[in-house]
């Protein structure tokens, strides 16, 4: 006789709690106090439990699935991403799941429950750092992982130089003759989210000093990103003595609100300010935005044909693929 397959039963057992808890830390663990579900999922992870797939599963014969989780907000990096990844998977088995994730609480209560349905065949993590026990979760489920703008040597990557495409800015800005320089960035970005703009400061910082430059701790802003904060920084950078006369910035969607600011003042853009985003949204080309392009589209396609790829052949590399960055010029600069 083999050996007994670990049951929601026994869960509830080892955990201490009922088995109406289990179902609802599988199920809906927002209900669940935090310490109650890492007890059942302590629980679930020591007795290897795997709940039944739901029968629409079972019944699945030649559709798979793919999940993407990403942080909840309407960026458009993150929708051309998403759509680069829906692309890649046109004409596949596989249909697309989409997670949002509106806090840290929320990316651990996904990572720990969707692994156990089995209704996935592979995940794309997409700007979120996954931590070792998540890791070691994922690995033990054997679902496989495509991580966007994190690198781990156990999973396939998708990633850009974000240092250098703040060099690139800074060469870019000082060849059209600019003189005069201010960054405009992101603070206050959650926790569970990567963060990308000191590098991208960083790097806009070395550019500029290696062409003899520097950048005045004055003229650069960073606070948590709303349409009115960034009015409000770049009228307070441009009415300093003497304002700039290029602007680079953390995102397109922060150049978008620069350059309405400055075209409320009369400025002309770009004979009296430059103004440079990073990213390359579509939002830039209807702009007619100078941009840093991170390739968004074809870094989602590229996690999904790699994710795919790892799904029918385990035994396939890891890839960690680092896209180069373009200079996309526009009438901006």
């Amino acid at each position: 006789m083999g050996i007994r397959a670990p049951t929601i039963y026994d869960v509830a057992q080892n955990a201490g709690v009922s088995v109406s808890t289990v179902s609802r830390v599988l199920n809906n663990p927002r209900l669940v106090k935090d310490e109650t579900r890492q007890k059942v999922m302590n629980a679930v992870g020591q007795l290897g439990f795997v709940p039944k797939a739901e029968a629409s599963v079972l019944a699945r014969k030649d559709v798979g699935s793919i999940g993407i989780i990403l942080p909840f907000f309407t960026s458009p990096s993150y929708v051309q991403r998403m759509r680069g990844a829906a692309a890649g998977m046109n004409g596949s088995k596989y249909e697309l799941a989409v997670y949002t994730v509106g806090d840290r609480v929320q990316l651990d209560e996904y990572l720990d429950v969707l692994p156990l349905w089995q209704k996935l065949d592979g995940l794309i993590v997409m700007s979120m750092p996954l931590n070792e026990r998540q890791t070691t979760h994922l690995q033990e489920h054997g679902l496989e992982i495509v991580c966007i703008e994190f690198g781990h040597p156990r999973f396939c990557s998708i990633g850009i130089d974000n240092l250098e495409g703040g060099k690139m800015a800074a060469r870019h800005l000082v060849e059209r003759g600019r003189r005069r320089f201010a960054y405009i960035g992101e603070l206050g970005i959650p926790n569970y989210i990567i963060h990308l703009s000191d590098l991208r400061l960083e790097g806009f910082k070395q550019g500029l000093r290696e062409a003899g430059f520097d950048l005045p701790e004055p003229y650069v802003s960073r606070r948590p990103y709303t349409r009115e904060g960034v009015e409000e920084q770049t009228n307070e950078i441009l009415d300093r003595d003497p304002p700039p006369d290029a602007i680079f910035t953390y995102s397109d969607l922060i150049a978008a609100d620069v350059l309405r600011v400055a075209r409320r003042r009369g400025l002309r853009v770009p004979e009296d300010l430059a103004v440079m985003g990073f990213d390359g949204t579509d939002l830039a080309d209807f702009l007619e935005l100078t941009t840093i392009d991170q390739r968004l589209d074809e870094s989602g396609r590229l996690a999904a044909e790699l994710l795919m790829s790892r799904i029918s052949d385990r035994g396939r590399p890891l890839q960690n693929i680092r896209l180069a960055l373009t200079l996309t010029v526009r009438g901006s600069t």
